[in-house]
Parts: structure tokens; sequence; C-alpha cells
């Protein structure tokens, strides 16, 4: 199906099978001590079965503690971890995929909570942008150290029955801070012009390969462009390139540097593949492989950017925790049954915000206990009734079905998809249609019978003579007890995003400034209104993914949205919105419309009223939550029939 993609190619010495690397991401299921776990195993083991053709196993600690880069990061800086690590390899190689591991040393931007009360090391003594600490510069006999730290890790690395390595030298670690003006500030041999910025570099690809000879292969995860003002521009990022090239690197991964974070961890709105241009940029200045990486989700557009030169080989991040089977499934042409990552960040929210384990909103199993992973083939099918075909009901049906059981599922709607259908028609938001469709998809292949446009009740239910019962009914709209809420010029903030409504040149008011509310803002300024937001705190954006709030207020902005905070909204009129500040002073806020977004309740009467068939209740029809928490809950009540 795509020749380009599923070509074998060669990086240094070494073959892979296909052009599909997975990307090192981090995922906090090593041990705190540093130790590989059996749950870390079976994580890299499970993609490598989907048919990858090399893993990069996440950024490991070549230096405790200075080096610690999260709350439980693997660790290869003493011959004592070998063992786990040979554990690792042989698990990847097993199931026929090459493997690599990222060596990486945070520097100056090491989390004080992992440094044993030491301060962080960095070129220069530069305050860290984000909290003001300020680094301890490295003498020239420490910088001689932790290139010995790399050369040492790579030979542990090889020693465990890696592959290759790959050197983490972006986002603003160690590597990426001696090649940015903006952090090293030296007057010695490495800094300065760029040829001594790169030494710190040279000197680690050079002693890695004198050390393990030629045919070791090194990778190297290169800044492209730092993304702060006075930083690296991509000519920087191209002389790098030939600068690595020329030391012995096999093959380069270009990123960001410098500023970039919700750059390289880009939230929902971020189109497709639209990193790939660092690769195109910096193949044109190299011989050697170069790695496209960057909200890749679909096989098609990997195959086209092969197929264009702009790449040699492809690497998915979150695709492959989202599906592990991403390769294979393109392989076998089944891409409508790839489970394309949606890109909410629940993982990075997981892995940089909380230091918990990986999470996913789409795949319940990661991240979890061994024995929570696996799906028992049931002995005694069941009749399981599935009410509600949002994201808690589909995936309740999907697992039902997957271990035997003969499921229907029944929808209100015509369609399926139940919140997600109005989720995703803010600006930014279409991803969430992608997945209705793997869903929709997955249903009918598997059997279920999904019965559209039925409302059951409680006698509706009974007939069916169910064994189990789901019940995933969703929300309801919370309207909320204002004087004039049931006026004409008031619309409901789910209704209105449900039936896309469209207005041009008017005045609204959005009561509420949660995720709704602000979304409904957005869609409503896009489309060439003048929006105020009225808010009863004066924090935003609470419980919203960090990086996809920061991009979510700086569109309003950017869309001339007023956001009008600490207001209690005591009536709504005709010509506006009265409201009380802080100081008890009232105004009137004049506007053509007022959209309520307060949310949403349960809908769960249907349960209270089955009582007796002891329903299993999910999702939203539990609380109101996120998708994560739906398809959580829908695929453990599946999982335990």
């Amino acid at each position: 199906m795509f020749p380009c993609l599923f070509a074998p190619g060669s990086i240094g010495a070494l073959m892979l099978k296909n052009r599909i690397i997975m990307a090192p991401v981090s995922t906090n299921l090593a041990g705190k001590d540093g130790a590989v776990t059996e749950e870390l195993v079976s994580h890299y083991a499970e993609r490598a079965k989907g048919g990858v053709g090399m893993i990069t196993v996440e950024n490991v600690c070549i230096a405790h503690p200075l080096a610690r880069h999260g709350a439980a990061q693997p660790r290869i800086d003493h011959d004592a971890f070998l063992p786990g690590l040979r554990r690792l390899v042989e698990a990847i190689h097993r199931h026929g995929a090459k493997a690599a591991v990222e060596l990486a040393h945070p520097g100056g931007q090491a989390d004080l909570r992992y440094t044993e009360g030491q301060a962080p090391v960095a070129p220069s003594a530069v305050p860290r942008p984000s909290d003001g600490v300020v680094p301890r510069e490295l003498s020239r006999e420490e910088i001689r150290e932790a290139v010995n730290a790399y050369v040492e890790a790579a030979r542990r690395a090889r020693d465990s029955g890696f592959d290759a390595v790959e050197l983490q030298a972006c986002h603003g670690l160690l590597i990426n801070q001696f090649l940015s003006p903006l952090s090293n500030k030296r007057q010695d041999e490495y800094g300065g012009p760029r040829e001594n910025r790169a030494r710190f570099l040279v000197e680690i690809v050079e002693g890695i390969k004198l050390r393990l000879g030629s045919q070791f292969p090194v990778l190297v995860r290169l800044v492209a462009e730092d993304l702060a003002e006075g930083g690296l521009t991509l000519e920087d990022g191209r002389w790098f390139a030939r600068r690595v090239e020329e030391a012995g690197a096999d093959a380069i991964h270009p990123d960001f540097g410098l500023g970039s974070r919700e750059k390289r961890l880009e939230p929902m709105p971020y189109p497709q593949a639209w990193r790939v241009y660092l690769a195109e940029e910096i193949r044109k200045s190299v011989s050697i492989p170069v790695v496209a990486v960057g909200v890749i989700r679909e096989p098609l557009v990997a195959e086209e950017i092969l197929e264009a030169g702009r790449a040699d080989f492809i690497a998915l991040g979150r695709a492959l925790i989202a599906d592990p089977d991403w390769p294979r499934k393109a392989q076998a042409g089944e891409e409508r049954a790839i489970r394309r990552c949606i890109g909410c960040n629940e993982c990075v929210v997981a892995r940089h915000v909380e230091g918990t384990p990986l999470r996913c909103s789409v795949n319940a199993t990661v991240g979890r206990p061994m024995e929570a992973r696996r799906l028992e083939p049931t002995a005694t099918p069941k009749r399981v009734v599935v009410v509600g075909g949002g994201p808690a009901g589909m995936e309740a049906a999907r697992v039902a079905a997957l271990r035997g059981h003969r499921v229907c599922l029944f929808e209100g709607e015509p369609i399926l998809g139940g919140m997600l259908n109005v989720a995703s028609v803010p600006p930014g938001k279409e991803k969430l249609n992608w997945l209705t469709e793997y869903f929709a998809h997955e249903l009918a292949a598997l059997g279920v019978d999904v019965c559209l446009g039925r409302t059951l009740d409680a006698s509706g239910v009974r007939a069916l003579q169910p064994d189990a019962v789901i019940i995933a009914t969703g929300s309801e709209p919370l309207i909320p007890d204002i004087p004039g809420a049931d006026r004409p010029n008031v619309l409901v903030a789910q209704e209105l995003l449900a039936r896309r409504m469209r207005f041009a040149a008017q005045r609204f008011a959005v009561v509420g400034g949660g995720m709704l509310g602000l979304e409904v803002a957005a869609y409503l300024a896009e489309q060439g209104n003048r929006v105020t937001i009225l808010k009863r705190y004066e924090t935003i954006g609470q419980g919203i993914e960090p990086l996809y709030c920061d991009y979510l207020l700086r569109h309003l902005k950017d869309h001339n949205v007023e956001i009008l905070s600490c207001v209690r909204v005591q009536a709504i009129q005709a010509e506006g919105v009265l409201v009380r500040n802080e100081a008890q002073e009232q105004c009137l806020v004049p506007v053509d419309w007022v959209v309520l977004a307060r949310g949403a309740r349960p809908r769960n009467e249907l349960a209270q009223a089955i009582q007796d068939l002891t329903p299993i209740v999910v999702g939203d029809a539990v609380e109101p939550r996120k998708i994560i928490d739906a398809i959580a809950e829908g695929y453990t009540a599946a999982r335990t029939v």
C-alpha cells in the first residue's frame, strides 16, 4: 500500500525493515530508582510487535542525579542497570524491531526536585526563563567528564544490545544549551563562534565513534532552529548538521530548540506534519539520512513525505502511543482501523506536569499495570446492551465485542459520537472527528449491532432481556438560575455548536470561562462577531491542558475577545447582561446575544430507572469530565463484564 514507507532503509551499517522509527517518548514507567520494570518492557514490546522498524527508547539518565530528567527515568549511568536494559532490548528484538536509546542531559533545565539539592549545571550561568533559577557554569574539566558520561552511556547501550544511540541535542537540553548563543556565553573554546559552540557535541560524537567503532550508529536529534528571539536559525541548523556529519554521525533527527515547548508538544489545533519543513531543510545540507517528526498521524501523509524526498525516515511518537499497531495496519491497508492520536496532550500532562505514568485519551491501556491491559476472551458470551454512542459507550461496545460478547449499542441521535460532535466544532478541534470515525469502523468490523436514532427507556431495555447493561447516556447542558435565562436572545453553548449556528457582526456575551466558554467564544469570534466572556473567578483555563490553554487564550486575544473576570451575572435583559463586579458595582454589558456556557450535568435518569438490572454507568453519565475519563471507564466496564 505504501511502498516508500515500507521499503528497507539503512542508518550507517544498521538496516531497518521499514522507514518507521518510534520517537523517544518519556513514559515514567521505569522504577523510581531508574531500573527497568516489567511495565516499561511491556510498553516497548507492544510497539515493536506493531511493526515499527526501530524503537528509540525514551531519554535515559547518563549521570545521576544532575542529568536526571523525570520522576521515573531509566538510568544508564552504571553497569548495574545493564541486566534490565538487556531485558528491554531482547523484548524489542523478539518482535523484529531494532532498538536505539536516547542519551540525554537536561543541563540547566534539570528539575530541582530530582537533583538531590544540587544546582543544575549549564554552559553558562544564564537564568532560566521559566523560573529564574541560575545554573552553575561547567568547568572545562566538568565538560570533559560530561563528554565521557555520554561515551560511557553509549558503551553501556551497546553492551546491553542496543543497535544504536541517539543524542538529545535539541529541546533546550544540555547539548542544545551549548549550541545556542542564548544559553552559551562562554569565552573559552566551548563558546563564541559556531565551531566552538559545536565542540561539545562534536567531541561526544567523535568520542563514541572512537570508543565503539565507526560501525556503531549514532543519530543526533539536532536543534534545527531555536524559537526564542536571538537564538539559532535554520542556517545555523544546517551548519551544525554538516558539522556533525563530518564528525561521524549516521543520521539527523531535526527538531526545535530553546523556546519551543508548545511547538514540539503541539496542542490539537496544529496541522498534521507541519514540522516536516525542518527535515526538508536539513536534508538539503547533508548526505546522511534525515528523520522527519511532528504530528504525523496518517500513513498517506508519511508516504507523501518520503515520496517527495523531504525526509528519509518517519518518526512517530504520540501516534504510536495512541495505536501501537499503526505500522502493521498501514502495511495491511487497514488505515481506517488506525486509532489516530487527536493531540489532546494528556500524555504530556502526565509526563511533564504531574510526573505520573504516561496515559492516553484514546488508548485506555497506556500506562496501566500489565494485568489491567489484558483482555481475556469470555468463556460465557452475554447479551450486552450499551445505551449511548459517545466515547464511553463506543469504547464499551468495542471492548465487549472484542471479548466475544453479543453487543447492541443504542444511540438516540442519527449519528455516533455524542459530545464529540459538539466538541469538534470549535476552531482547531476537527481531529476529534477521527475518534468517531475510528469507532464507527471498529464497531462495524466487530459485528456490533448499532441502532442509531433510537432512544431506549426502562421498558425498552427490559424488553431486550440483556445479561448486562452499560449506561453511557452522557450529559446535558447546565442552565444557570439567572433571571432572563429563558429570553429569546439567550442561546446554550452546546446547542449552538451542535447546530453549527453562524452569525456575522453581532455582539455576544458568553457566560462561563471554562473550556466550553472559551471555545464557543473562539468559534463566534472567528465568524467576525464581537465577543465578551463573563467569568466569575480571576483564574482562567483551570483544568485545560496548559499548552492548549496558552494557544487558546492567544487565539482569543488575536480575535479581540474581551474577558471580564470576577463578575457575577445578575440578570439577562433585552439590551444585554447586567453584572456586578468585585466592588459590588452594577453595570450593563450591551450585547445582542447571550450564550450560556456553564458546563453540563449528568443525564442518568435511565440508570436510576433500571437499578434492578444493576447497570454499569460510565462517562459523563457519572460526571461530565474529559474524553480520557469516558474512554477509560468504557474500557474498564466492558473488561469486567
